[in-house]
């Protein structure tokens, strides 16, 4: 199994050996669930990933998990920047110059 909670992929130093691949997705997951929950995100944005791999190499499962947060200013200028655009391709469909 190889994590990842934004420094990089990491992997344990000896394989983790399951009884079937559902047991290896289960503690993946609760692998991806212990990442979030011990790192807070620092800023607006985190990402954290999970890989399971068979004996071969050969990956059978990947999970992530993505955080983002907005406040009102980054809703705001989205809005704008949105209806701008709106129209923009208004004003082309229109056949109008570029403001």
């Amino acid at each position: 199994m190889t994590t990842d909670s934004g420094d990089g992929p990491t992997g344990g130093d000896e394989p983790l050996d399951f009884k079937d691949e559902k047991a290896a997705t289960d503690d993946a997951q609760l692998a991806l669930s212990d990442m979030a929950s011990d790192v807070q995100p620092h800023g607006k944005a985190a990402h954290w990933g999970v890989r399971v791999h068979e004996d071969t190499g050969k990956q059978v499962y990947r999970a992530d998990l993505r955080f983002s947060s907005k406040n009102g200013e980054d809703m705001d200028r989205e809005d704008r920047e949105a209806d701008a655009a709106a129209i923009e391709v208004e004003n082309h469909l229109r056949g109008r110059p570029r403001a």
